[in-house]
């Protein structure tokens, strides 16, 4: 699992949930994060409470979603590196987001976004987090965005698979209908994906996969993919011959929670094929989740095989994550120093 926190400390019930399920990371939100002492302290002690070394992750794009930007001065939004077009641009805020995460003690991004920009005025909760409107323009920019990132010792996710450019609602209160062949996710949503797997500096080690029905991939019922067997596992997994880590999008959000209970979403998603689920709203949905999966797993609904394979999946991210970087004050100085730098070069690209 990975789950979300209540507040900006671990108080006395949070470490009790942690102890007792050991989650296998920790996403931190908003209301997480206050300063940069606070945040670094938080990290420090989720590491110490759960066993295994976890996945400390934060959703750090720029723009819209910058969950850093109290801390650091605000970084800029994928639609501003877009309208730049400027490949060293973007690997160079790659490379000040791997610095400030690693400052705070954070491990995983989840970014970039890769989804294809089909309608920018779409009401889907995309506005603004767009890297192009072609393949071409978001292989270029993701990948060298990618490429700072890992190369400054964050692991990236690449989100939402296959695909939400073409969606017309907001998956976090609704779930959204893409519609087009096959033949049409295949090459315009998913090529990013293939591409991003292969290139050997900026590889795409992880995916996060959307809450959307795609009738093309599914048929017409609405089956989120992010639930579908016939998405995760027979076209990531074995028609793409994905071998990375594979997540769910939250299961916390209206396109899962208005149709079914969210310990039976989980034990869904990992039927699909998922290695981990996501969960970060209230410690009672989370509890939820965890004590569904547990129990799938007692009765062999979640198969040992699975569980193994999951684990080797989780386990290899695991390995290449970077120890966090040492804080002070002179690094965050020079952090908001690059910040800055960076939205004067983006400035003068466009």
């Amino acid at each position: 699992m990975l789950i979300g926190l209540s507040g900006a400390q671990v108080d006395a019930a949070t470490r009790e949930f942690l102890q007792m399920i050991q989650p296998g990371g920790v996403v931190l939100n908003q209301r997480n994060i206050e300063t940069a002492q606070q945040v670094s302290e938080l990290n420090s002690t989720l590491r110490s409470v759960i066993e295994v070394p976890p996945i400390i992750a934060v959703d750090q794009e720029g723009g819209r979603v910058d969950r850093l930007k109290e801390i650091f001065s605000p970084l800029p939004s994928p639609d501003l590196l877009r309208a730049a077009n400027d490949a060293v641009v973007a690997a160079r805020q790659g490379e000040i987001t791997a610095e400030a995460l690693r400052a705070l003690g954070f491990n995983v991004n989840l970014a970039p976004v890769l989804d294809i920009a089909v309608d920018d005025a779409a009401d889907n909760g995309l506005k603004g987090r767009y890297l192009g409107d072609s393949v071409a323009e978001v292989v270029r920019l993701a990948g060298s965005y990618l490429e700072g990132l890992q190369h400054g010792g964050v692991t990236g996710v690449g989100k939402h698979f296959p695909g939400l450019g073409a969606s017309r609602l907001d998956s976090h209160s609704d779930l959204p209908r893409v519609d087009g062949t096959r033949d049409d996710i295949m090459k315009r949503d998913i090529a990013p994906y293939t591409e991003l797997f292969s290139k050997i500096n900026a590889r795409l080690s992880a995916v996060m996969v959307a809450h959307a029905h795609y009738p093309a991939l599914d048929g017409p019922s609405p089956l989120p993919a992010s639930l579908s067997k016939n998405v995760v596992t027979g076209l990531l997994r074995e028609e793409l011959g994905f071998k990375g880590l594979v997540i769910t999008d939250d299961l916390d959000m209206g396109a899962i929670t208005s149709t079914r209970e969210i310990g039976e979403a989980a034990v869904q998603a990992v039927e699909a094929g998922h290695d981990m689920v996501m969960v970060t709203g209230s410690i009672e949905s989370m509890t939820a989740a965890w004590q569904a999966m547990t129990q799938a797993a007692r009765d062999g609904r979640i198969t040992k095989a699975h569980i193994r394979r999951a684990f080797d999946h989780i386990a290899r991210i695991k390995s290449m994550l970077s120890p966090p970087h040492t804080l002070n004050d002179g690094a965050i100085a020079r952090l908001r120093e690059r910040v800055a730098e960076s939205n004067l070069m983006l400035q003068h690209s466009k």
